[in-house]
Order: C-alpha cells, then structure tokens, then sequence
C-alpha cells in the first residue's frame, strides 16, 4: 500500500508541478494563533509549536485508522494520497530550477536573481549576494535543501512513521519558516532532518560518486552542529566528483563559465532523480520480498 500510495502522489506531483492545489497553509496559522492563546500552553518553551504539529498528526492518524477499519484498503488509499500530496514541498521545483538556467545562461543576473531569491529564503540562506558566482553557490545549496525537504525529507518519514511522520515533519517545517527567530523551532526541524539528510547522503553514494561522497558521508555521520544545508552541499561535492559550486565562474571565465556552473546545476538534477529512482527501487524490492 505504502509503495502505490507514494506512486499516485508522485504521479500527481508531476501533472500538476507541485501539490498546489491542495497546499493550503491557513489552517495552520489559525489554529497556532488560538493555541498562542492558551496562557497555559504558551508559558511552556515550546508548548504552542508542539502541539500545534502533534495534535493534527494524531488527528489524522486516528482518521486514517477508522477508515482502515470500517472501509478497508481501497478508502484508505483515497484518503493518504492527498494527505501525502499535502505533505509535500511547496512550489513548482522543476519550473523553478529551468527558469534559473533560462536567465542564467542568457547572461541575465538579475532574472536569474530573482527566481533565486524566493528559493534562498525558503533555504534559510538571507546572506547579501555580490555576484554572479556568490549566486551560482547560493543557488546550488538552495536547490540541494529545497529537494530533500519537499520530497525526500517526507518520504523518509511517511516510511517510518505513515502520514502521521510526513505530517509532522512538513508542519515543523511550514512553523519553523513563520518562526525562524525561534531557536527551538530551528533545532527541531534540524533533528527531523538529521536522520533522513544522512541516508539521502548514502544513497547520494551509490548513485553518483561512491568513493567522494562516502568520504563525505564518513566525516558528516556523527557530526551534531552542522546545518541540513552544509552537510548537504558537502555529500553533493563528494558524489558529483569535488565539484565547488560557483568556482566554475572563476575557473573557466565569461561564457563557458556560465555553461560549466549550468552543466553542474543540471547534474545536480540529475543526480537527484536517480537518488528518487533508487529509493522508489528499494521501497519496491521490500515490498515484494514482504518487508
């Protein structure tokens, strides 16, 4: 159920660029903002970001526990596509990804700048860009973070702990962006990202570099401080063969510097499809060996 579930939602995620449809984040707002109310709950650090991702999640895991119960597989499924689709990332990443090479390979800074600039704050990254290659290196650790998170991050937990996990992870996610002044909201979405950043990095191995990004893997695993976004960029370095986003410019210069930055976002595409596919293989081979 869990493998044909992701399909459909994968399925979806493709005729429509993203879950748009379906993401609709005002729910949340409220019912954090009525919770904030609570004298009680918000004098405890953390009280009112807690249970406004627990309580959903258990809402909906006891929803999908009745309809498993009373209507069996065929409802179940109806109900945890959507639920999944919701779960998802925010935003078209494809179209966003394309229209960036469009302006970047133009020569268009500025285009490129601002289809970037949405992305970096989405990523947590608010530093000043002076150039061009300042915003290639932004951009590619920006791309990196956005795929694990709208995608990779969910699955992982919908894996684990059903949709009740992939809720709970997009909800700290949709709190911590409304929040980022909120050190707790930081580090909790940092230790949701912690395991799944990790067995993304292993599966960065196999598909792309093994003997640089198991390095990588090796130096990251038991590493406690660094950002999702840093231990990504370095796993990335490693399976796409030490490349150094943004250096390209400097390296090769004028047009073929914008070419050679271009080629390594589009093998950073690449790499992460093939990561997709191999996840989707192995979710595939547990469930017919009856894991």
């Amino acid at each position: 159920m869990s493998l044909l579930i992701i399909l459909l939602t994968l399925a979806l995620v493709q005729i429509w660029g993203s879950g748009a449809p379906l993401h609709k984040d005002e729910w949340y707002a409220r019912l954090a903002e009525r919770l904030q109310q609570l004298k009680g709950l918000a004098a405890i650090r953390g009280g009112v970001m807690f249970a406004s991702i627990f309580l959903p999640a258990l809402a909906v895991s006891l929803l999908l526990a009745m309809v498993d119960a009373i209507f069996g597989g065929f409802f179940l499924l109806v109900v945890s596509v959507p639920l999944l689709l919701y779960c998802m990332g925010r935003g078209d990443f494809n179209e966003t990804v394309a229209n960036y090479l469009k302006h970047w390979y133009r020569g268009d800074s500025e285009g490129a700048w601002q289809v970037v600039e949405p992305m970096l704050r989405e990523a947590g990254q608010t530093g000043d860009v002076e150039n061009a290659e300042q915003m290639q290196e932004q951009m590619f650790r920006a791309t990196a973070y956005r795929a694990f998170e709208r995608l990779f991050a969910v699955l992982f937990w919908f894996l684990v702990a059903g949709i009740g996990g992939a809720l709970v992870y997009r909800l700290s996610a949709i709190y911590r962006n409304s929040h980022r002044e909120d050190g707790l909201a930081q580090r909790w979405l940092w230790l949701l990202e912690w395991l799944p950043v990790r067995v993304m990095g292993f599966s960065f191995a196999v598909v792309g570099n093994f003997a640089g990004c198991y390095e990588a893997w090796r130096r990251c695993l038991g590493c406690g401080q660094r950002s999702t976004v840093d231990v990504l960029e370095e796993y990335l370095e490693g399976a796409l063969g030490g490349i150094h986003p943004g250096a390209c410019m400097s390296e090769a210069g004028g047009v073929d510097g914008r070419k050679y930055c271009g080629a390594q976002l589009e093998a950073l595409r690449s790499l992460l499809s093939r990561t997709l596919l191999l996840w989707i293989t192995v979710i595939a081979l547990a469930v017919l060996i009856g894991l």
